[in-house]
């Protein structure tokens, strides 16, 4: 099964591009599962706005908006398996031809390290 995963270097303020984008997973076919797991590389224990968050959509669906981003635990693996790093698991419904957006904005003051892990089922 196809995987997008990468490590992202967010500074203060920044947001990433859009994950799916310029990859074969820009779209997505009905039925599609999405799993997707996220850690920061450093402490992400601020108050709501000041973190590293994240939105995730599929279409017009909104299934993250502004969620915080788990800390990465040391001795804890970073992999698709981990319970405490995924932070959604769903499977595109609606139509033949599904736009995943995955995005993450550092609110903090500092430059942050962004890990994540996206499992792209069999597409049928």
């Amino acid at each position: 099964m196809p995987v997008l995963a990468n490590n992202l270097s967010l500074t203060a303020g920044s947001q990433s591009i859009n994950v799916f984008d310029n990859s074969n997973y820009q779209f997505i076919n009905e039925g599609t599962e999405l799993r997707i797991s996220a850690a920061v590389v450093g402490a992400n224990d601020g108050v709501q706005g000041a973190n590293v968050n994240y939105r995730f959509t599929i279409n017009n669906t909104e299934f993250a908006d502004d969620a915080i981003v788990p800390a990465l635990v040391t001795g804890e693996p970073f992999t698709d398996g981990a319970a405490s790093y995924r932070t959604n698991s769903v499977i595109a419904t609606g139509q033949a031809r599904n736009r995943p957006l995955l995005v993450f904005r550092n609110q903090t003051a500092g430059t942050l390290i962004v890990k994540y892990y996206v499992f792209i089922s069999q597409q049928a």
